[in-house]
């Protein structure tokens, strides 16, 4: 990943806070990102994809 091209990410997670803080963690380390955001999943998707559930979203600066 580029970091002129992404400064930032979001992670959802479906009740598993602890997977999500180490998912964060991992990119900062990785990827040299700071900013981001965590947040549970929506209804919608927790009740398809269920407990234990972490997404990871990348902000692009450009399309």
């Amino acid at each position: 990943m580029d970091p002129e091209k992404c400064d930032r990410f979001a992670i959802s997670h479906g009740d598993c806070i602890d997977d999500a803080q180490f998912v964060a963690d991992e990119v900062c380390r990785r990827f040299g990102l700071k900013d981001y955001t965590i947040s549970y999943v929506g209804p919608v998707i927790g009740a398809h994809s269920g407990p234990g559930t972490v997404a990871l979203f990348f902000y692009a600066k450009h399309k």
